[in-house]
């Protein structure tokens, strides 16, 4: 590392010298100094910012646990008493300072003041950081070049131990920027190392920087003469003392050790192709894909550390050719007077040459810079060593940060110096200019970090808050999932709230009354054939593998946790087997139990078409955050449980849409809701296979659905044009009806989205080659003149035959303006529009009806257009006058079952879809009404009267 020694030559002090800062040029007056301190004020405001976030770390509670029992019992753990897999498992709890500490500050503030710790801790590690340089390094540029590492190091400032390592790792950095003129602060490290290795396993890493410290420092030239020695005979005993307080844990050697076997076990591929923290960058590219933007920071961090050791030695290269050839010059110039000297003469100048080139070179080597093998042995070592897991991402922007800052900081440095030891005038980097833009900079970080637009770039889908993520941790299901009578053994998919479930029922000692988990996070603890033998059982669950029911017999039979964001399809398996039972069900997990526990089964039993038909205030979500989390996390129950019957997935449509169309009703611009709405539908039972139904007359049966996703799905398109799950359901929508056209700019507009994901990359390879189909099957557009309405017609069937829609409505508008177009006419042309989900243009068409119109089913078809927009007390009044008109109408008697019973009102519904099935024209009628029936008889009150 270049930093200074006793026997490295001090930079001269200007001629002006009065009232100048020692090796700022020009002097820094002491408002540019105050404006420097403002500096490090705002890039510490900007970090604080970054880490006033929501809590949404599941690893949280099983470290709050422990930090509670310790401080109940006095001792830390020796062996694992949360599960029943590993109990009695040597349990190396290296993180027991920062638990107590977390319990402490938890039990006074909870979770907002650890929040305030968290930052407080970050902060006061980034100071150590920032101002660890000589006086004569501007700090302008160590905070620009602090920024890109600055946002990757945000990204996990998390109430985790991590955080606690943070600060150690900057203490180090710290000591050894200036342990050359104090040698006596290497005796701050045993004590930071003490502490660090009763923090976390990572203090490891302090012996390494250490280390990489004492390789620099015995390398460099006349490093053991002199007064060198002094300064090894201070450092060299406070390192052995580094070394004996890796051993001061409560587990001695086994500790101190620790880390060697927590590398082996983190490095097994099962933990890091299942766990996102701990997935290799490579992975994770293949992943997230390469244009991921926490990705693309992360390789700015690493390309700017690079460039901060490459352009100073290319400058400095640069700058010595250059002073040769001038040297050379001078030499020219002055020859022949040199010749005219006597040989005395001529020896005196050349002693003189010799002596101002002895002199020269400690400036040249300054102005030019040196290379610091502590430098890159850090930068290349941790580095790798984000390569290897996301979650190191925090140490390495620390390291890389405080690398890169030094490399450009001490470089701009040395070549001000340089200009002062010239006599130069200080130029404009050198006053309020450069601190302008360092200033600039940080006050629009700031900006887009506040009003979320960073975070809306990264799609982390952050926000600033002090508290917990809202509908993140299952606390109601956790606590009920522990309550008596439920089964003493528990199993959580996802793995993580199964830290929850300890905070609230573990027992309080080894071998104490309690439940048991069969894992939970501590993957140290659990170990990979553990872990494998958890995936495993997840895949056979969801599989429906044969003995997947008879392994969760053998462990005892544990109540279940799934939440639905992640874990859906072990859910539905659940759901669809006979043997289990849902006995809670909220926004964000369910908890499932087998039925040999009858009392739990009867007394909580989920019944969610009853939640539908007959919902009450204690199962229903509240608020819009709650909808949104419920509508999701139904449909993704839905579109599992199509894969077991329609019968199993009908409940869980009729949920999603309740939810969604509250939603929608509470905010009329929602995406999710919207999206939600198209997505349901789209998974809706549908009675025959993928068909051109734009072709044919329109038939509630099999329409209904198609009509409504696409309409949602529309406007949901028309407020995130670029959601990947949008256009794909749109793409879904209209591919299914051969409907060509308007998929074309659906699937242009796929091909234009960065992936995030291997599914979406595949999807979009896929896509590529539809495209090139439809592209074929679309062919040149038919003409659209005519001559008589015989050739319009054929131009008409030549444009749908391509799935030409939209030309061939555009055509029909064209053809019979002003409500001049016979019925069959506007029943196409209203059919046309509804498939491209334009209620309101279908709504026209048919208003506009001559007197020829049929009363009945114009007023039918205009009840669809409401159905489509969500106007539902409409809808019913337009399908009630068209029973009115002709009670046999199928198309009103059916489409009005279905908006019954999308509303919850089983009596309507029942009374409609029995009127149905009398009136049916065929079977594939008479039988979709009868379904309906069958879906709400045992809610309508007359067959309870019964």
């Amino acid at each position: 590392m270049s930093t200074e020694s006793p026997s490295q030559p001090k930079p001269r002090a200007s001629s002006s010298g009065k009232g100048r800062a020692e090796g700022e040029p020009g002097g820094a007056s002491w408002g540019l100094r105050l404006f420097d301190v403002g500096l490090i004020g705002l890039f510490l405001a900007l970090a604080f910012l970054l880490g006033v976030f929501p809590l949404k770390d599941t690893d949280f509670y099983w470290h709050l646990r422990t930090g509670d029992l310790i401080r109940k019992l006095g001792e830390v753990p020796r062996v694992d008493f949360y599960t029943f897999t590993r109990v009695g498992a040597p349990w190396i709890d290296l993180h027991w300072v920062f638990q107590v500490a977390i319990s402490w500050i938890y039990e006074r503030g909870g979770v907002p003041a650890l929040t305030l710790a968290k930052c407080l801790v970050t902060c006061a590690a980034l100071l150590l950081l920032i101002t660890a340089r000589r006086r004569n390094w501007p700090i302008w540029v160590m905070i620009l070049a602090w920024l890109p590492a600055l946002l990757v190091l945000s990204g996990r400032m998390y109430i985790r131990p991590e955080t606690m390592s943070l600060f150690y790792l900057s203490v180090y950095l710290a000591v050894i920027c200036r342990w050359d003129r104090w040698p006596v602060l290497a005796w701050i490290l045993p004590l930071v190392q003490f502490a660090w290795v009763n923090s976390q396993g990572l203090f490891v890493l302090g012996p390494i920087v250490l280390g990489f410290g004492l390789i620099d420092a015995a390398l460099r030239i006349r490093s053991f003469e002199g007064d060198r020695r002094r300064w090894w005979t201070i450092v060299m005993p406070a390192s052995a003392a580094v070394g004996l307080a890796c051993l001061l844990n409560p587990y001695g050697i086994r500790g101190a050790l620790y880390p060697l076997e927590l590398a082996g076990t983190m490095g097994s591929p099962v933990f890091s192709k299942s766990i996102a923290e701990l997935m290799p960058i490579p992975a994770f590219i293949e992943s997230a894909g390469i244009w991921n933007a926490s990705l693309q920071i992360h390789f700015a961090t690493i390309a700017l550390g690079a460039l901060s050791f490459l352009i100073p030695i290319v400058a400095g290269v640069v700058s010595r050719i250059r002073a040769f050839g001038s040297a050379d010059e001078a030499a020219d110039r002055e020859a022949p007077a040199r010749a005219r000297k006597g040989a005395k003469a001529a020896k005196r100048t050349s002693s003189t040459r010799k002596a101002k080139g002895r002199k020269a070179e400690p400036l040249l080597e300054d102005d030019g810079w040196r290379i610091s093998v502590f430098r890159l042995l850090l930068f290349g070592a941790f580095t790798a060593l984000s390569f290897q897991a996301t979650r190191n991402s925090h140490q390495f922007a620390a390291v890389v940060g405080t690398i890169t800052a030094w490399n450009f900081a001490e470089w701009v440095g040395s070549r001000r110096a340089g200009r002062l030891e010239r006599r130069a005038e200080p130029t404009a980097s050198d006053g309020i200019g450069p601190r302008a833009v360092a200033l600039v900079a940080l006050l629009v970080l700031t900006f887009l970090v506040g009003g979320g637009w960073f975070y809306a770039w990264t799609g982390e889908g952050r926000t600033i808050g002090w508290g917990e993520e809202p509908l993140w941790f299952p606390h109601e299901a956790a606590q009920f999932a522990g309550e008596p009578g439920m089964p003493e053994r528990f199993l959580s998919y996802h793995n993580g709230h199964a830290s929850l479930f300890i905070y609230y029922n573990s027992p309080e000692e080894p071998g104490g009354p309690g439940r048991t988990v069969f894992t939970d996070p501590r993957l140290e603890v659990t170990g990979v054939e553990l872990y494998q033998r958890y995936l495993d059982l997840k895949k056979a669950i969801v599989g429906g593998a044969p003995g997947w029911d008879a392994e969760l017999d053998a462990i005892g039979r544990p109540s279940i946790l799934v939440d639905h964001q992640f874990n859906a399809e072990v859910g539905a398996a659940l759901l669809a087997s006979r043997n289990w039972r849902c006995v809670w069900f909220d926004e964000i997990s369910a908890v499932f139990v087998h039925q040999a526990y009858e009392e739990v089964v009867d007394e909580h039993g989920v019944d969610f078409a009853a939640r539908h038909f007959r919902p009450t205030a204690g199962a229903a979500p509240h608020g819009p955050e709650a909808l949104v989390a419920a509508a999701k996390g139904s449909r993704n129950y839905a579109s599992f449980l199509t894969m077991h019957g329609p019968d199993r997935a009908r409940p869980f449509i009729w949920l999603s849409l309740d939810y969604a169309w509250r939603i929608v009703e509470t905010v009329p611009d929602s995406l999710e809701g919207w999206k939600t709405i198209g997505n349901i539908e789209l998974v809706r039972e549908s009675s025959g296979p993928p068909s051109p139904r734009y072709r044919m007359p329109f038939d509630p049966v099999f329409d209904l659905s198609p009509a409504r996703a696409t309409y949602a799905l529309r406007r949901a398109e028309r407020l995130a044009p670029y959601d990947f799950l949008t256009l794909m359901g749109l793409e879904q929508s209209y591919e299914s009806r051969g409907m060509l056209e308007p998929l074309l700019p659906v699937l242009d507009r796929l091909l234009s989205v960065r992936p995030i994901n291997p599914h979406q990359a595949a999807q979009q390879v896929r896509v590529e080659s539809l495209r090139a189909e439809v592209v074929q099957r679309l062919g040149a557009p038919p003409p659209t003149s005519w001559n008589n309405l015989a050739e319009l017609d054929r131009i008409i069937e030549q444009q749908l035959s391509a799935g030409r829609v939209e030309s061939a409505a555009a055509l029909l508008e064209n053809a019979y303006p002003d409500g001049r177009a016979p019925w069959d006419v506007v029943l196409k042309l209203s059919t046309l529009h509804l498939h491209l989900g334009e209620p309101e243009r279908a709504r026209e068409v048919l208003r506009g009806a001559g007197a020829n119109a049929q009363p009945a089913v114009r007023d039918a078809r205009l009840a669809v257009c409401d159905v489509l927009e969500g106007r539902f007390g409409e809808a019913r009044t337009l399908y009630q006058k068209a029973v009115d008109q002709d009670p046999e109408l199928f198309e009103a008697r059916y489409g009005l079952a279905i908006l019954e019973q999308d509303d919850g009102r089983a009596d309507a519904a029942y009374e409609q879809a029995l009127a149905a099935v009398e009136c049916a024209p065929d079977d594939v009628a008479r039988s979709s009404a009868r379904v309906v029936a069958a879906a709400v008889r045992r809610f309508a009150s007359e067959l309870e009267a019964n």
